[in-house]
This record gives C-alpha cells, sequence and structure tokens, in this order.
C-alpha cells in the first residue's frame, strides 16, 4: 500500500510539473507569434527617409543610393539597376535621377562598396549625357570597412542587407 501512495505523488507531481511545461510552452508561442508580427510590420516600413537622405543647411538634400561592382541600389525606392542598363531610357536609375535633379539643391550620394567605383562613374556619366546643359551635383561616400563596421547592424535596413550579400 505505500509503494502505490509513493507511486501516486509521483505522478501527482509529474502532472504538475508537465502542465506547467505545456502552459509555458503555450505562452512562449503566442509571444513568438506576436513577436513575428512585430518585426513584420517593421520590416514593411523599414525604409525610412533617414535610411535614404542626408539633409544639410540651406535646405540642401542628398539622396544616397549604393554603387556595388556591377548594379546600383536606389534605396529609397528598394530597386537594384545593372550597370549595363543604368542610362536606358526606362531605367530606374533614371527616372530616379530626373525626379531629385528637377528640384532645386538636391543630389545623388553614392555610397562605393568594394568594386564599386566603376558603377558610380557610370552612373554620373549616365548623369550628365541625360542633363547635358545643366550641372549636375553629385556627392559620394567611401563605404569601407571601418565605415561600415562602425553602423551597427540593428541599423542597417533589411533590403540593404539582401543587397549587400
Amino acid at each position: 500500500m505505500k509503494f502505490k501512495k509513493r507511486t501516486g505523488d509521483s505522478l501527482s507531481i509529474i502532472e504538475v510539473f508537465g502542465s506547467a511545461f505545456a502552459l509555458l510552452i503555450v505562452i512562449f508561442l503566442i509571444l513568438n507569434m506576436l513577436s513575428e508580427a512585430e518585426i513584420q510590420k517593421r520590416l514593411e516600413n523599414s525604409i525610412e527617409e533617414g535610411s535614404y537622405k542626408i539633409s544639410w543647411q540651406n535646405k540642401g538634400e542628398g539622396f544616397i543610393v549604393i554603387a556595388f561592382a556591377k548594379k546600383l541600389l536606389i534605396i529609397e525606392q528598394a530597386k537594384t539597376v545593372e550597370v549595363k542598363h543604368l542610362c536606358a531610357a526606362n531605367s530606374a536609375f533614371i527616372n530616379y535621377a530626373k525626379s531629385k535633379y528637377n528640384a532645386k539643391k538636391k543630389q545623388i550620394i553614392f555610397a562605393i562598396v568594394e568594386g564599386g567605383v566603376a558603377t558610380m562613374k557610370s552612373a554620373r556619366d549616365c548623369l550628365m549625357t541625360t542633363f547635358p546643359k545643366r550641372a549636375i551635383s553629385v556627392g559620394w561616400i567611401i563605404a569601407n570597412d571601418e565605415l561600415l563596421k562602425a553602423v551597427s547592424i540593428d541599423q542597417i535596413p533589411a533590403h540593404i542587407k539582401k543587397a549587400i550579400q
């Protein structure tokens, strides 16, 4: 009889811990779903003005594009353009440049990653042929390893991380 009572006590403890464990799993799943929904919301809204626009005195603005070895990433639109298609009539880059250079005190700023100098030069030359009678102002930033290390990984929007990889 004593043996049966001890076995019953052990089973009760197992039932209590099993129930608590099941409850913790359910809570974990609910928190995980809520967290995932929040992350999805943030990813959808990950293109913020600060990710692609730099403002300075006298109401000037620069709009950042990233120059890779064989492509250009327009951050604001989350579009990539191959080097060979940069100057095409229906190119996303030409349309973007026209929208920026039609306003005063705006320019495109190239963030040049490794191997992207030729892409930046091609894009600059394309701007010069697109706007032949206008003085075109561009800026550039060399995005070397030191600069990329200085930028926190959490601050890089998801579509840029995807393009870099």
